[in-house]
């Protein structure tokens, strides 16, 4: 009966334990890191918010490889087509084909603008600021360190004014009462 006890008892500890760590296992596999990790991809600050609004002369234009180059000349072509046409005059608007024409010129532009040699070699660290850590990373160690400066500042603060412990000139024993050993 005592075997049996103590099997029991040693099933209570070893299922919870097992039941942690599977879901532990879980929540690191699905989840990943407790924090978001952000990433930036090279470049994406100088994209344009409408590839067809700019002029062949740009440097990001110039950057584009020469089929995407002709593809965006292309659209550009059509939309001024269909800008002198009689059903762009009655509708006011690009017609639909142009419209999914136009945002897919961007599209590849973009895609293309990315991949590019000159954007990525450019831009070889995005995430890096300094030789090993990120913009955020270097941020939020300066904030650490200036927070734990002005706490130092206060002891310190105290240390320069000696209020940091009661006088030990006096003749008399004296009982502490600040709670400072």
């Amino acid at each position: 009966m005592r075997k049996t006890v103590a099997f029991s008892s040693l099933q209570a500890l070893v299922l919870p334990a097992a039941v942690l760590a599977g879901s532990l296992a879980v929540s690191l596999t699905l989840g990943g890191c407790a924090g978001s990790q952000p990433t930036k991809v090279a470049g994406t600050n100088h994209l344009p918010d409408n590839w067809l609004t700019l002029s062949d002369s740009d440097d990001r234009v110039r950057a584009l490889p020469e089929p995407t180059r002709e593809y965006l000349k292309r659209v550009k072509e059509n939309m001024a087509a269909e800008r002198d046409s009689a059903s762009q005059k009655f509708n006011g608007r690009y017609s639909d084909a142009l419209v999914k024409q136009m945002s897919d010129a961007n599209e590849a532009a973009n895609t293309a603008y990315l991949v590019s040699s000159k954007t990525i070699n450019g831009h070889l660290t995005p995430e890096l600021y300094g030789s090993a850590e990120s913009h955020d990373e270097t941020n939020w160690h300066f904030a650490a360190n200036a927070n734990q400066n002005m706490r130092s500042l206060v002891d310190d603060w105290g240390r320069f004014w000696l209020a940091d412990k009661p006088s030990s000139l006096s003749p008399y024993p004296i009982t502490t009462t600040g709670g400072q050993p």
